[in-house]
């Protein structure tokens, strides 16, 4: 099937690169900011993917996890303590430590850690999604890539959009309202609210509900304000509450002798079949979002201040065993982050021989996270001395603050009327301290001399009480060096080189240090930080009615971050690993009638580690490196070697003041791993996903009724996955060392479903 539609891709391409331009009908064109400046796509010689917010209301999709489907090269999960957010393969390990390696701006504000990731979606002008290293304009920590959301904007006239939608298979219900328009001969205002609820399509049997239900309300409200005729004032509040309940997860692939003892009256249901059993599991998130903006016309010149405020609270309850027992249970976690910034930056007129954009940024925030992990009454079943850890807990607290600022600029030399240059860079300096503890506590109930739990926790769980602290403070410097030539008016080369960087910092999941009596693996606390060497090649065509970019690149990271799992409860950070990473990109439009468009993308990856010794094993594997395995050579999870996206958007006048619309989308992707010990049996196959989207609106756009479906052929696609926590450790133990055997875990994307909408505009 991959194969197939691959050929469909390049037939699709092949014709738009032919396609003739003396026609009547032209191609709409796409407008972006990814360089801080007002381009069409052509104008932009880097590696970007602009969706619309019109596709995203169409399309009914409500966040970046469900538009990453359909953005080769770019992956996002919700997974079971963090979201995972990747480009290129790659991405950031579940620790609320690290920086994230794909920077995410939210109308010029920084998104910086992974919980934002789950904002909805509303009212936007665009998303924007920039492939490989993209330091200069969008700071350190952009590694990977960057993306860039904008909201739409207050308008000069008055207009308002109401929408209403239902799908029936997840019991799921959306409601949104814009209103936007004039206050005064100088002042505009936009309010958008949106409302949704779902039951979810997993029945947990132990809770008697469905999952993953969620729950989420958004407000947004703006006032831009012309001050004088040089200067225009935006100020943005937003207020978003999203919380879900449960996992769309499932246990399976039982090994060896897991059947044996996981068998009777404690058995665990492993069977793919959209039923799971575990206690109680949800995530409540508040946030809030100020911005002010200010635009100053001086000369020809744009003077630009944009100020942020963030702060979201997290708290959540996890059953981190993922499975009916009572073994990691009532796990409760919080999370308080905020976060302060400022930047001023000055751009030229454009249009000019020289043209530039520069600029001082300065961000402090603080995160306060906590965890509490309680261990079950399962654990009699091992009797003592195991026995006497039931009712005892870890209680942990880490909280780390940063302070960072940055100079930057990027400049173009228009060398000739085919040749430009652009030589840009970015120097940050950061401070961090970092603090954590982790004391092991008991229930009433439990009697158990504190120097026995210890002992215990540290013998067969892998985890020590300790406390530790800790600065640190590093610099970096970016480059940028590109080179842009226009072959002729419909097409443009480029090629560049540029540096990218990805702090340092503290990690916030270890459960010991080194040092810590009676544990066998020593954890780990403080990290580096890591860098990337990137070279692209690109070329941008563009006719009447057809649009061609591609994209070839090859990246080199070291001391890459990697969070490795002991295989117990502990994940130990450390920069074990550099890895070379290669491919292309390409993406086009065809404007084969006037209603009728085709677009297409395509990603091909070629992910290896070249240095990764210390590397945790798949079950059954043998350790090359004490207990590690090297994965030299090997490529990372999450990183399919081919991915691709293509469909058709289509609108026709039905007569009698109606107007038909309807899209045709399909998302492909080949194998990949979706465990971080690249472990076999449970990987995801590949998959092909179809959408699809009809509706019937009035020609003057008041109102419009649609049908969308997303994976009609219901794909079973497994997102992310994990070994059962200590499943191996119980095998062994309830068989005295007789048996070996494990299970895994893995979260699913969406299955078929199909909504009905109605919007009405006014």
């Amino acid at each position: 099937m991959l194969n197939s539609n691959r050929k469909v891709l390049v037939g699709a391409l092949a014709l738009a690169i032919t396609a003739p331009t003396a026609v009547a009908q032209m191609l709409e064109e796409v407008v972006v900011t990814a360089q801080k400046r007002e381009q069409t796509l052509k104008d932009v010689p880097i590696s970007i993917s602009a969706v619309s917010g019109k596709t995203i209301e169409n399309r009914s999709i409500d966040d970046l996890a469900s538009l990453s489907a359909s953005i080769p090269n770019f992956f996002i999960s919700e997974n079971q303590i963090d979201s995972t957010l990747s480009i290129r393969g790659v991405t950031t390990g579940n620790n609320k430590g690290f920086e994230q390696s794909v920077a995410m701006y939210f109308d010029g504000i920084s998104y910086g850690r992974s919980q934002l990731i789950r904002t909805p979606l509303l009212d936007l002008e665009r998303v924007e999604v920039l492939r490989g290293p993209q330091p200069t304009l969008f700071g350190k920590n952009a590694i990977a890539g960057a993306i860039n959301i904008s909201s739409a904007k207050p308008t000069e006239e008055f207009e308002g959009r109401f929408s209403a939608s239902y799908e029936s298979e997840h019991e799921e219900s959306q409601a949104s309202l814009v209103l936007s328009g004039p206050l005064s001969d100088t002042l505009r205002g936009r309010l958008a609210a949106s409302w949704r609820e779902m039951d979810g399509w997993v029945l947990n049997e132990q809770l008697k509900r469905m999952e993953p239900q969620r729950d989420e309300t958004y407000l947004r409200a703006q006032l831009e304000w012309d001050a004088s005729d040089a200067l225009q004032i935006n100020v943005k509040a937003e207020s978003a509450q999203f919380d879900s309940y449960g996992y769309a997860m499932e246990a399976l692939a039982p090994q060896d002798g897991y059947n044996l003892v996981f068998a009777g009256p404690i058995a665990v249901e492993t069977e793919e079949n959209w039923v799971r059993a575990s206690g109680d599991v949800q995530s409540i998130n508040d946030m809030t979002n100020l911005v002010v903006t200010a635009n100053y016309d001086w000369n020809g010149f744009t003077l630009t201040s944009v100020t942020g405020y963030v702060d979201y609270e997290t708290d959540e309850i996890l059953d981190v065993d993922y499975i009916g027992l009572e073994v990691l249970d009532r796990t409760n976690q919080t999370e308080d982050y905020s976060q302060w910034s400022q930047e001023f930056r000055i751009a030229s007129p454009g249009d000019e021989t020289i043209n530039y954009i520069a600029g001082v940024f300065y961000q402090s925030s603080d995160v306060d996270v906590t965890d509490e992990v309680y261990l079950g009454s399962f654990l009699s079943l091992a009797g003592p001395p195991v026995s006497l850890l039931v009712d005892s807990y870890w209680d942990r607290t880490f909280a780390q603050s940063s302070d960072l600022y940055s100079l930057f600029f990027q400049t173009d030399f228009q060398l000739s009327d085919k040749l430009e240059l652009t030589v840009g860079a970015r120097y940050s300096n950061e401070d961090k301290d970092g603090y954590r503890k982790v004391t092991i506590e008991a229930l009433p109930t439990n009697n158990a001399p504190a120097a026995t739990l210890a002992a215990l926790w540290g013998a067969v769980l892998n985890t020590g009480a300790h406390e530790i602290a800790g600065k640190r403070s590093e610099s970096s410097f970016d480059p940028l060096v590109r080179l842009s030539y226009d072959i002729n008016d419909n097409v443009t080369a480029h090629i560049s080189y540029t540096e990218g960087s990805k702090a340092g910092g503290f990690d916030i999941r270890g459960n010991s240090i080194p040092g810590t009596p009676g544990v066998t693996v020593p954890g780990t606390f403080e990290f580096e930080d890591e860098t990337a060497e990137n070279i692209e090649l690109g070329v941008k065509m563009r006719w009447d009615r057809a649009e061609l970019n591609a994209t070839y690149y090859s990246t080199d990271y070291t001391d890459l971050q990697t969070n490795i799992f002991d295989g117990t409860l502990s994940f130990l950070v450390q920069n074990a690993s550099a890895a070379e990473v290669t491919g292309f990109e390409i993406d086009g439009r065809y404007l084969i009638s006037e209603g009728l468009e085709l677009y297409a993308s395509a990603a091909q990856l070629d992910y290896k580690y070249t240095d990764f010794t210390d590397s945790q094993c798949a079950y059954g594997e043998a350790p090359t490196n004490g207990i590690y395995c090297d994965r030299t050579g090997e490529t990372a999870p999450y990183a399919p070697e081919t991915t691709t996206n293509f469909g058709l958007d289509y609108n026709r006048d039905m007569g009698n003041g109606l107007v038909l619309d309807a899209n045709l989308n399909v998302d492909t992707s080949s194998e990949y791993f979706i465990t971080t010990n690249l472990d076999k049996n449970i990987d995801e196959g590949g998959y092909t996903k179809y959408g699809a989207s009809i509706g019937v609106g009035s020609e003057d756009g008041k109102w419009r009724v649609s049908v969308i479906g997303d994976n009609l052929t219901d794909e079973r696609i497994r997102v992310i996955g994990g070994t059962i926590p200590l499943a191996r450790t119980f095998v062994r133990l309830a068989s005295g060392g007789a048996l070996d055997g494990i299970a895994y875990d893995a979260i699913y994307a969406r299955p078929r479903n199909v909504a009905v909408k109605f919007e009405y505009n006014f």
